[in-house]
């Protein structure tokens, strides 16, 4: 895909003579309504708002549902879909499998040093580890001081690994040097914050001023464990829950060690030439205490409160004009990319497989005009096998089409092949792809295509019309059909319909038959009764079945996923227009619970199904609606229907997990127990592969 057309750009006072230094502040997990600002001082954050204060804050900003998405758009450039990190998996559980942002990729500190830049990373990592090659300072980085998984313990440095086994997770990495820091972890470590801090004041005062610099500080504050200094706990005592009061207490530490960070740079004479850009990668996580109101939704979510960034700039090269501002263009975390390479004189062309998704939008925001963007793109997510993934041979698998109230795991079928739905009964409607079949005979017997005919049995698979979800036969107790993506067929894979007796009958059990309870349930295997007529349609592709008062319903797909042109199966797909209009296909909630996405969150459940919302499609008036109370779809057909077009020629350029190369071993998504036995060995989680290990 091309990146969106740029304009010509003025030349703008801000921008003149030697190029910036940039500083990227990341605060992780922080909410909406988790600065001072917005929530009446509830936390204090007092420097942080002053910064904002003289600043540009960016009101239509947008970033992933969660972390390692987003910050592999802050160091690529481009969409999560397009480099394979759009599903559930945000390269976890990490540390344990062997992941990461393909290398073919030029992360932005690579960009920049083509253009004189030294670059530094501080914090949170979560872009891959599994060889050196992977670790900051071979992506661009001269130093690195920080932690590779997706959070850890404030204090101690500690890290659950997916295999049970806790180790430290802090490196302290310089050029080709990868190594363990093991002088800041342990019950008598460095808080975090300070940590960081400090060692970003000690790289500002060894740099040459007249080089310029890039300096990522990924902060794990605020993300869980809530964890913070009794003294900055202390001072948020009128916040009576104590979760949310620890939580304060990591915002507290953040705003009081940012403002060292830059008297740094103005005791080296930096200062006057440097941009900050302070964001966070996603909203807040409502089981973390993070507070994303008004806003609906939270972490994991595709609501505005899981994706509208908290975001500003603050430099003393902003025109005065604007400074204080409020910037009301469309905006998202891959346009840092091409901005930064802007201010830098850096080029984006040749630094990935494909090329950049993000636009310039310095001069537009510096000068509070409309932004260049035609669209942002929250996410695509196809229901393609190459997007399944597991954890391990005896975990759950995910698939980008396992948005299911229940999982019912099949040790008999490859896991890596799994996804599940359920089918139930529906009116039936022949113009509904939902209730499409194809029946694929195989040979014994009297096997036909007919099922009308005089000896007809019809005897094999029964597949969705794509071929990606087929029925399978539980081999537990409990005898639920279910769907499934079995690449090899297995006896618990085949059906027969008899055309005398119109028996539904599964191949493992022939003693039981397929049948529903009454017109509106879902199906099961039991003892075989009188009464129920099934057959399967050939012109159709129906699978139906006659009641004994005549009434005949149709087989469909619990919570069936869009289906597009060339059959594409949508999992999720959702984009926002310039005119802030935002059209969401699939789902946008936590994956296994249904919730329309205001608090509290409820229970996960494993019962009877429960209606999400989106779908068949929502549509939302984000000027007029920003806390997406009024789905507008019913209003709008023709402007949905656009929208919906949209997202499936979107869809054609998505990048599975299987063909990004983002997991290069053998081992794919599958816990590799070699991480472990690596921790094992040193105490550390650190890279534990060499390039030979690699598959791919």
């Amino acid at each position: 895909p091309q990146p969106q057309p740029q304009p010509q750009r003025p030349n703008h006072e801000s921008f003149k003579g030697s190029k910036p230094h940039i500083i990227q502040v990341v605060v992780d997990d922080l909410g909406w309504n988790d600065l001072g600002w917005r929530n009446g001082n509830e936390t204090k954050s007092f420097n942080i708002n002053g910064l904002k204060e003289d600043g540009i804050e960016l009101m239509r900003y947008y970033v992933f549902r969660f972390c390692s998405p987003s910050r592999s758009s802050f160091m690529t450039g481009r969409y999560p879909y397009h480099i394979g990190q759009q599903t559930l998996m945000n390269l976890n559980p990490t540390p344990g499998i062997a992941c990461g942002i393909n290398r073919n990729y030029t992360f932005l500190p690579g960009m920049l040093k083509e253009a004189g830049y030294k670059s530094y990373a501080l914090g949170k990592w979560h872009l891959g580890f599994l060889t050196n090659e992977y670790t900051p300072t071979y992506r661009g980085f001269e130093h690195f001081l920080g932690y590779y998984s997706g959070a850890e313990e404030h204090f101690t440095h500690k890290k659950q690994g997916g295999g049970g086994y806790t180790a430290f997770d802090l490196a302290n990495n310089t050029a080709n040097i990868v190594q363990p820091c093991r002088d800041a972890v342990g019950d008598n470590g460095t808080y975090s914050t300070f940590l960081f801090g400090n060692e970003s004041i000690r790289l500002i005062n060894n740099h040459d001023p007249n080089t310029p610099m890039y300096m990522y500080l990924a902060w794990d504050n605020v993300h869980d464990p809530n964890e913070a200094p009794d003294y900055y706990v202390q001072e948020n005592d009128h916040i009576q829950n104590k979760q949310r009061r620890l939580f304060a207490g990591m915002v507290e530490a953040v705003d009081q060690a940012l403002p060292k960070v830059i008297q740094a740079l103005k005791n080296k004479g930096m200062w006057d030439n440097t941009i900050l850009l302070f964001t966070t990668d996603n909203g807040g996580n409502l089981g973390g205490s993070g507070n994303n109101m008004p806003l609906r939704g939270g972490k994991f979510t595709f609501w505005e409160g899981g994706i509208r960034g908290t975001a500003f700039v603050h430099s003393p090269l902003l025109p005065k004009q604007s400074r204080g501002k409020q910037w009301f263009g469309l905006s998202h975390a891959v346009d840092w990319y091409s901005t930064f390479a802007y201010l830098a004189g850096a080029d984006t062309k040749n630094t990935g497989l494909l090329s950049a998704d993000g636009v310039n939008i310095w001069e537009e925001l510096v000068s509070l005009q409309k932004s260049p963007r035609k669209e942002v793109t929250v996410n695509i997510e196809t229901a393609s096998p190459g997007n399944v993934w597991q954890t391990q041979l005896t975990d759950k698998a995910f698939g980008t089409n396992a948005q299911t109230f229940r999982r019912i795991i099949n040790k008999e079928t490859p896991l890596s092949n799994y996804i599940s739905v359920y089918p139930i009964l529906e009116e039936c409607n022949a113009s509904d792809p939902h209730q499409q079949f194809t029946f694929t005979p195989y040979s014994k017997g009297n096997t036909t295509n007919d099922p009308a005919s005089a000896s007809g049995v019809l005897e094999g698979t029964i597949c969705d019309v794509t071929g990606t979800r087929c029925f399978n036969q539980q081999k537990s107790g409990t005898n639920t059909i279910f769907y499934a993506n079995p690449m090899e067929r297995k006896a618990n894979s085949y059906y027969s319909i008899n055309a005398t007796n119109h028996l539904f009958l599964p191949s493992l059990r022939p003693h039981e038959c397929v049948e529903a309870d009454n017109v509106s349930s879902g199906v099961q295997q039991t003892n075989c009764s009188e009464g129920q007529q099934w057959s399967y349609n050939v012109s159709s592709k129906q699978l139906m079945v006659q009641f004994p008062n005549s009434t005949t319903r149709c087989i469909g797909q619990t919570e069936p996923m869009p289906i597009g042109p060339n059959n594409t199966i949508l999992t999720f797909g959702s984009i926002i227009t310039s005119d802030m209009f935002k059209y969401m296909l699939g789902y946008p909630g936590v994956d296994t619970i249904a919730w329309d996405g205001w608090v509290p969150l409820p229970q996960a459940t494993n019962d009877e199904p429960v209606e999400k919302p989106c779908l068949n499609g929502c549509l939302y008036n984000l000027t007029a609606d920003p806390t997406e109370r009024n789905n507008i779809i019913d209003q709008f057909p023709s402007l949905a229907q656009q929208l919906r077009a949209r997202i499936f020629d979107l869809a054609k350029s998505e990048v599975t997990i299987k063909d990004s190369g983002l997991c290069p071993t053998p081992s794919y998504t599958h816990i590799d127990p070699k991480c472990v036995a690596k921790a094992k060995e040193t105490g550390f989680w650190e890279p534990w592969l060499t390039q030979d290990d690699l598959s791919v």
